[in-house]
């Protein structure tokens, strides 16, 4: 049972208020996660009379973060309420995949393209994707060009999706069909098809609906302001079917995706989509993030707004002081040279000044430092300045990380490859990286071992396997460049300090083993070594910048104690104790309209309705809701800048906005003030200290393992993101998993299959995504998966009857923050002398990893979940080997079982929380490791990499 009493007076109010559709009106750090997840255990209590079980609620997050942080609230409310994992918590999109996987077999092998990808996949098969259908209004002779106008086709095609429209004319019609006709055939969705098709899913006399119907009771959207037209319909479609109660959360003022397609409409008009008497709207107004200064100035900025909601305000709950004259400046500088300098130097002077947060006091570090941009045309010289004076930063997307030293080095490999950099070049840029200690002799044999991979080499040419992973890997590795390379072990003062740049240095190329996996995930085997450099170079070169969009890599479990930059867009969602927004001119922030080609120079404007949204408000509203979001990002301090740039007549003018922060008050006092001379020399510095970093994530058992492990093999894949190379193989293991589940689930309904029908599931599910048609590998690994299947089927069809789950959803909450989620392959149940025995299953490719002690650590993490499921301990767990078509012996679960794994979990989990990241010291498990090859460890254990 909740206490609403830890709640005030409007949060109770929309936590009881349970018979309407339901309005809630979030301020930032207005506590909405709080009250929602509080809502939900309500429901959930069967004392307060209410007949809602996990499966009858549905909750929509805008990201998997935001999913994590509500899942984890409501269960340190709820307790041990059983079937928590039935609930939906997560992303429309993410509901959508699922629901169709889970009522439509067709669609079970399908995988969604992010945004990136989608651009790659469209660059790849231009030709036939339809984007030369797409004309230029003005010339129709003008198609859009590959790679220059990838980034506007994918907008007309969301565009036309997503909103409400007129007719198409019969071009982009032609277009849409080729789009959508080409991903489906490579078995892919892009987010606006997977929408599309889960509604179509919902026609009257299908399985979805019918589950909808039956199971939904209460729908809840967050973020509701960020809708776009298409997910409204969605929505709409769900409460229509399913005749559930709607309750949407957010707020209008922060609605900063407008140009996606995004409309606070929705929100603002929410009360007229039904009966007056069935609506209800609830303010959430108190600020419990900022402090009243910060509180105060961002509601004076918002309030000049006309759209939206009326007579809202917003006040601070006081957990943070302010002080008058310290806390929030707004400094004019002669140039923006001066201006950065003046960053630098106030972030060296915060260093130490105490910060309360949660009732703890610490010093100020740079981890709670973050630089917002409205764009990331400021950050070069932001950047600069910090590196004089040796700030550790990050950034937040790709657009600084190619201008990283060691991002220069790592392409460096590449270009040195495509013959644009000297072997004598690319040496110097390894050798010029800051405080590295990185030996010749071994820098030098990984370029020996770097020149037989020279793409036109006539063996390289013809080999069917060319990773760009690889080579990344193999060069590191070859030259044993490690995290321990860039520290400082001789001088103590140095130490922190080069041992956080170090962090930085592999967190940066973690990222760029993303990009590459990003390329190679689209055209990995595509095309000749040659090419394939060639188009990665061209990605990287022209296009990546662009392609990449706004929060791309925001780390769920920790970053390195750096500033933090990055675009205001990037920082939703997020605070921060220390923000910094600087370049407050004219035609920087409010931004000017975007010159040269753009989408509507091929989209007739008169086709959409409410296009204006997409090109900017003339009034700058939009604009100034992206500053009262950056505003509200800070807990207690602030420091807003302007500088004419001498350089861009454009730029030279004070922001509009400043005039109107000016007239925020407390009292008689004016709240934005001047000191160019504050170095916060007043206060006692204390020791710097990181805010509590891993806060509200989910794990999963992949993640688990290589904490059991080894924790430092987690750092370099979870925080760092080290990508494996691909390979061609890479499938089978899905393809037999897609396989047994349509199986399983057409059995557990009492279907019998044919031969025939069999082998039209393997052709349904099976699929290699890195498969070319020419490689004699197809035929071989198709025909594997086709007899394995086969066989397995005809050696288990008569026990489908005792199949209780499929591809059942489990989670295990270890503590307030920590929650682990798995997906248990399938839960027999056999009776006997009236006695029910469960045995949990685990599907296995090959026998060795069947025996390993790590999987049955996977199947008692599985039995945790199903005993959080059920509430019952299942009585034993086996794996079946499939090729073999091997069950191995069930092996007796006992209570103890579960002891032992969730202790070992916690243990885990206690890493994670310190950041104990250390290197194991099994000297088996190193052999066995493929990240080995970035440890240290292999040269203590004297390990020889398998290449």
């Amino acid at each position: 049972m909740i206490d609403l009493s830890k709640y005030s007076p409007n949060q109770q109010d929309a936590i009881l208020t349970n018979d309407k559709h339901l309005r809630i009106v979030a301020c930032a750090g207005s506590g909405k996660t709080t009250t929602v997840a509080g809502k939900v255990a309500y429901l959930l209590d069967p004392i307060n009379g209410f007949d809602v079980a996990p499966e009858n609620i549905i909750a929509f997050t805008y990201t998997e973060k935001a999913a994590a942080e509500l899942k984890n609230k409501i269960l340190n409310n709820v307790g041990n309420h059983r079937g928590m994992a039935n609930m939906y918590i997560g992303t429309i999109h993410g509901w959508c995949l699922k629901a169709l996987q889970e009522n439509e077999y067709e669609y079970q092998s399908f995988s969604v393209l992010d945004e990136i990808k989608l651009k790659l996949f469209i660059d790849k098969h231009y030709d036939t994707i339809g984007m030369k259908e797409v004309k230029k209004l003005s010339n129709s002779t003008v198609p859009l060009r590959r790679f220059i106008d990838t980034s506007l086709f994918v907008q007309i095609m969301d565009i036309i999706r997503e909103s409400d429209r007129q007719e198409l004319p019969e071009n982009l019609t032609r277009a849409k069909a080729q789009y959508e006709k080409t991903l489906k055939s490579k078995k892919y969705f892009d987010f606006s098809m997977i929408m599309e098709k889960a509604m179509e899913c919902m026609e009257a006399s299908s399985n979805l609906s019918a589950r909808i119907k039956s199971d939904l009771k209460f729908l809840i959207v967050d973020e509701y302001q960020d809708i776009n037209p298409i997910q409204e319909r969605l929505i709409n479609r769900i409460q229509e079917v399913s005749q559930c109660k709607l309750v949407v959360v957010g707020d209008d003022d922060q609605n900063i995706y407008q140009w996606r397609g995004s409309n606070n409409r929705y929100i603002i008009d929410f009360e007229s989509k039904f009966d007056n008497s069935a609506t209800k709207s609830i303010p959430l107004s108190t600020n419990y993030r900022s402090s009243d200064g910060i509180t105060k100035i961002a509601e004076t900025l918002i309030s000049n707004n006309q759209k939206r909601i009326p007579n809202k305000e917003m006040k601070s709950g006081g957990l943070q002081n302010f002080t008058k004259g310290q806390d929030i400046l707004y400094n004019r500088y002669d140039s923006v040279t001066d201006e950065n300098e003046a960053i630098a130097n106030y972030i060296d002077n915060i260093l130490g000044v105490p910060f309360t947060d949660d009732e703890e006091t610490r010093g100020i570090t740079f981890s709670d430092i973050s630089i917002l941009l409205r764009t990331w045309s400021k950050a070069e010289t932001i950047v600069e300045a910090l590196e004089r004076h040796n700030i550790p930063y990050i950034t937040a997307g790709v657009n600084q990380l190619f201008e990283t030293r060691e991002i220069e080095a790592a392409l460096g490999l590449f270009t040195y490859l495509y013959g644009d950099l000297e072997r004598s070049e690319l040496k110097e840029l390894w050798q010029k990286l800051p405080n590295n200690n990185i030996d010749n002799d071994r820098l030098e044999i990984a370029l020996n071992d770097l020149d037989t991979k020279f793409p036109k080499l006539p063996e390289v040419e013809t080999n069917w396997e060319y990773s760009l992973q690889n080579i990344l890997w193999d060069f590191i590795s070859l030259a044993e460049i490690y995290e321990d390379s860039f520290i400082d072990h001789t001088d103590p003062d140095l130490h922190k300090r080069t041992k956080e740049r170090a962090e930085i240095m592999f967190f940066n190329l973690g990222k760029f083993s993303q990009v590459i996996n990003d390329f190679e995930e689209i055209n990995f085997n595509s095309s000749s070594p040659s090419f394939h450099l060639f188009s990665f170079l061209s990605f990287i070169n022209y296009v990546a910048r662009d392609y990449y969009p706004e929060g791309w890599l925001n780390n769920p479990y920790t970053t390195p104690n750096a500033v933090q930059i990055m675009t205001i867009h990037q920082a939703k969602g997020l605070e921060f104790p220390v923000v910094l927004i600087p370049g407050l001119n004219n035609n920087y922030l409010p931004s000017k309209k975007r010159g040269g080609l753009n989408v509507w120079h091929f989209l007739d404007r008169e086709l959409i309705e409410e296009q204006s949204r997409y090109e900017g408000d003339p009034d700058k509203e939009d604009e100034r809701r992206l500053l009262y979001v950056a505003l509200t990002r800070s807990q207690k301090f602030l420091l807003l800048s302007q500088a004419p740039d001498l350089n861009n007549r454009l730029y030279k003018v004070e922001s509009d906005y400043i005039q109107e922060l000016t007239r925020a008050k407390i009292g008689s006092f004016p709240i934005l003030i001047s000191d160019h001379k504050q170095d916060f020399s007043s206060f006692t510095k204390i020791d710097q200290q990181s805010k509590e970093k891993v806060k509200n994530i989910a794990l999963d058992f992949t993640t688990l393992k290589d904490i059991f492990e080894c924790p430092y093999r987690f750092k370099l894949i979870s925080v760092f993101g080290f990508r494996y190379p691909l390979n061609q193989r890479m499938g089978v293991g899905r393809s037999f998993h897609n396989c047994l589940m349509e199986l399983h689930k057409r059995g557990k309904e009492g279907e019998s299959m044919s031969k025939e029908e069999v082998n039209e599931v393997v052709d349904r599910q099976t699929h290699f995504p890195y498969l070319t048609n020419s490689t004699i590998l197809k035929p071989r690994l198709w025909d594997k998966v086709r007899k394995n299947v086969t066989e397995y089927y005809e050696d288990t069809k008569d026990d489908f009857s005792h199949i209780e789950f499929v591809e059942q959803d489990i989670q295990y909450k270890v503590d307030d923050s920590i929650l682990v989620l798995g997906r248990i392959d399938l839960i027999k149940k056999v009776g006997s002398d009236g006695k029910y025995e469960t045995t949990i299953i685990e599907f296995k490719s090959d026998e060795e990893s069947a025996d390993l002690p790590i999987t049955k650590d996977q199947l008692k993490l599985y039995a945790l979940g199903h005993r959080e499921l059920t509430g019952e301990i299942a009585d034993y767990i086996m794996t079946y080997v499939i090729g073999e078509n091997k069950v191995k012996t069930p092996e007796k679960l006992y209570e103890s079982d579960l002891n032992s794994i969730e202790s070992k979990i916690r243990d885990a989990v206690d890493l994670i929380w310190s950041e104990r990241f250390l290197r194991t010291e099994e000297k088996k498990t190193c052999q066995e490791c493929f990240q080995v090859r970035l440890c240290s460890n292999r040269v203590q254990h004297d390990i020889k990499v398998k290449r």
